[in-house]
């Protein structure tokens, strides 16, 4: 919430008997009008911060005007209302607010920084300089390629993605990739610095971008017991085509099962109970006039192929890459992965075996750092050859 902690308590309660964590945080608004997401160790450290932020909280909230701010508890019972103006300013400064919450053990975050209005560059102008931030978040209508060279060149911030929700039918709009432990603060901690081998992967639109819905169905091939899966995307502009295709040596599906495969409820995953992701990616190929195709029998493994029409207005943007390859990679050092990525002529190709072969150990920080950078290259040279006309080959 902004500027309140009232709600967390019962948020993390609800969420636990879903099988959610939740990190307790506020999206707090300093005297400039920035928006920081102060992310805490606990409940108690969130009302603590609560208590201060109130104080420096001028103002009542006008219910005719705002609408009423609701307490409630994890059954969705009213339990009370909130008179503090929340959509006010405090009278803390920047610093003011990232000092209150570091003093709790809590790392501050500044929120939407590709956003005009709230977000710190819209409103400064500019990061200030030895503002002690813990990272910096994007929303939903930034790329993490374009955050990576519009706010931090040279790596100054770890930069997280998110939907910045503010209704619950807008959470997961977007999402950041880590690899970690588990889902703590000081997990969060490591994988922001990158210290003990956590990482912030990547992240993006999971419902819009195709490298998303790619991860997806890479992740059915996963749970469905394949230890190699190869992955193919060619793009074709002279045939005005776009073609994904995930294949796997798992287990398979049963004509039943294959029958029901692109239903947006069901599923035969545990991670979560609707959906195989499937539906996503074929309503995205139908926008542009394509189709999504799957074949599969027990014990002979599933093939998905989407097609596009590349050029459609409606085609939904390919997205990063290199995320999905960071999840699969780093979060599955046993499964063999295959990639090529096919623009015309020429392809970027990479085999996890050869990383094995070449002495790069996804498992450490300097193998993560190895792995990203040929990544960033490989789809770097691919699509500048794209963008000059392109010559033949692979690389």
């Amino acid at each position: 919430d902004h500027n309140s902690a009232e709600n967390v308590g019962a948020v993390q309660r609800a969420a636990r008997a879903a099988g959610l964590a939740v990190i307790p945080g506020m999206e707090i608004t300093s005297a400039e009008e920035v928006h920081i997401l102060g992310l805490l160790p606990d409940l108690e450290a969130a009302l603590a911060l609560q208590s201060r932020i109130y104080k420096a909280l001028p103002g009542h909230n006008d219910e005719e005007a705002f609408g009423v701010q609701v307490v409630t508890n994890e059954f969705a019972e009213v339990l009370g209302f909130n008179d503090h103006l929340l959509s006010g300013s405090t009278t803390l400064t920047v610093d003011e607010v990232v000092g209150a919450i570091h003093d709790l053990g809590g790392m501050a975050v500044a929120s939407h920084v590709d956003r005009e209005g709230f977000g710190i560059i819209g409103q400064l102008g500019f990061i200030p300089p030895g503002l002690p931030l813990d990272a910096i978040e994007i929303s939903r209508h930034t790329t993490m390629p374009r955050a990576r060279a519009l706010y931090a060149p040279r790596g100054e911030y770890p930069i997280l993605c998110a939907s910045d929700a503010h209704r619950p039918e807008e959470l997961g709009g977007a999402a950041t990739f880590l690899l970690m432990e588990e889902a703590t603060l000081e997990e969060l901690r490591c994988a922001f610095a990158g210290k003990n081998g956590r990482t912030i992967l990547g992240g993006g639109r999971p419902m819009e971008d195709l490298a998303l819905h790619i991860l997806d169905i890479a992740q059915n091939s996963i749970e469905a017991g394949a230890d190699t899966i190869r992955i193919e995307i060619s793009e074709a502009p002279g045939e005005d085509r776009l073609e994904i295709k995930v294949s796997d040596n798992g287990k398979g599906m049963d004509r039943e099962t294959l029958a029901r495969a692109a239903d947006p409820f069901f599923t035969t995953r545990g991670t979560r109970k609707v959906g195989l992701g499937l539906s996503l990616m074929a309503a995205a190929a139908q926008a542009t006039g394509g189709r999504l195709s799957i074949t599969s029998s027990r014990g002979e493994g599933t093939t998905v192929i989407a097609e596009f029409k590349l050029g459609h207005i409606d085609r939904a943007p390919i997205g990063d890459l290199e995320t999905t390859l960071m999840v699969l990679l780093a979060g599955h050092p046993g499964i063999h992965i295959l990639f090529r990525h096919r623009i015309g002529k020429r392809s970027f190709d990479l085999d996890s075996a050869d990383l094995i072969s070449s002495g790069i150990d996804v498992s450490t920080p300097s193998g993560l750092a190895a792995l990203r950078r040929m990544l960033r290259k490989g789809e770097s040279d691919l699509i500048e050859r794209r963008q000059a006309g392109g010559a033949s080959g692979s690389h």
